[in-house]
Formats: C-alpha cells, sequence, structure tokens
C-alpha cells in the first residue's frame, strides 16, 4: 500500500511570497471568475439527466471555465427501483459527493453496499461502476465534479457485476 499523501501548508509574509508562484503542478486549468450562488424559491429543476431529481446548479461550470460543476440534487418523486437502479459509471477525474440531508443507499464495484446519511462524504474513483439502491424521500446532496461536461455509461449488469440475463422465462 503506498504511503499516504502528506499534505502541505505553508504560511509567507506577503513579502515572501512568489509573485509567479502557481497554486499547483496541475496543467492547463482554465481561468476562474468570482462567483456567488444564493439559493432562491426557483433554483431547483429538473436537468433533465435525472428526472426524479431537482438540481440547483451552483453557476461554477461557468465561473470555472467548464472545469468543475458543483450542485445539489433533491429528489422530485419517491424511489422506484425500475427507474433509478441502474448499474452505470462516469468518466470523470473527480466526484465527490456529500449528504446534506436524508439517507441513500449505493453499492459500488469492489467495496460493496453503504447506507450514506447526512454528514456522509464519499470520493467515487474515475468510472467506478456503481448503482443506487434506495433513497429517502428528502434526499439532498451535494455533488462536486471534475469535469463539468463528462460521459454516463449505463451497463448491462445488475450491483455486484454480474451479466444481466436479457432472455425471458
Amino acid at each position: 500500500m503506498s504511503e499516504p499523501f502528506k499534505r502541505e501548508f505553508k504560511v509567507y509574509k506577503e513579502e515572501d511570497y512568489p509573485k509567479d508562484k502557481k497554486a499547483s503542478d496541475y496543467q492547463d486549468w482554465p481561468k476562474q471568475v468570482f462567483h456567488v450562488s444564493h439559493l432562491e424559491d426557483n433554483s431547483f429543476k429538473t436537468d433533465g439527466f435525472r428526472p426524479w431529481a431537482l438540481s440547483r446548479d451552483m453557476g461554477m461550470v461557468e465561473a470555472t471555465g467548464g472545469m468543475v460543476d458543483v450542485h445539489v440534487n433533491r429528489r422530485a418523486r419517491p424511489f422506484n427501483a425500475k427507474d433509478i437502479s441502474h448499474r452505470h459509471f462516469h468518466n470523470v477525474h473527480y466526484q465527490m459527493v456529500y449528504v446534506l440531508k436524508g439517507w441513500v443507499k449505493n453499492e459500488f464495484e469492489g467495496h460493496g453496499e453503504f447506507l450514506m446519511k447526512e454528514g456522509s462524504c464519499w470520493l467515487q474513483p474515475p468510472k467506478i461502476k456503481h448503482t443506487v439502491l434506495d433513497f429517502s424521500d428528502d434526499l439532498e446532496i451535494l455533488e462536486v465534479i471534475i469535469p463539468a461536461n463528462y460521459d454516463t455509461v449505463n451497463l448491462n449488469e445488475p450491483p455486484g457485476g454480474h451479466v444481466k440475463n436479457e432472455q425471458s422465462d
């Protein structure tokens, strides 16, 4: 197992800080602009991608030049496994999910099932296969995804990765 990443925080006096120092070694970060998002009565809308969810776009796609998507999802209707429980993955660099309210039960490839509740947070590595198995009617989650535009691939397999039998009995 590799060593854990060591975080380093340095504090400088203004006169000692190199004016041309980059924030990181990452290349090609787009220009970012200051942005504030306030909750309004009509902030939550259907995104078309998940008809069972309402999404509040926090405006970070535009503010980060397409680098980061930040949104809050809440449920638009009760859980229905037929509509929702489809194994899939997202082709992303980074996806972090934080439960603001309620609970959600997920299955993750190679890790099994998890009940995430208010205050739970998880990182979904790129292309990890997963399935939403159930959620509370009051579920609200915060998602941070890089890049903002990404592909979702629906898989022909149930939770746990066994290929679905397409033949009828």
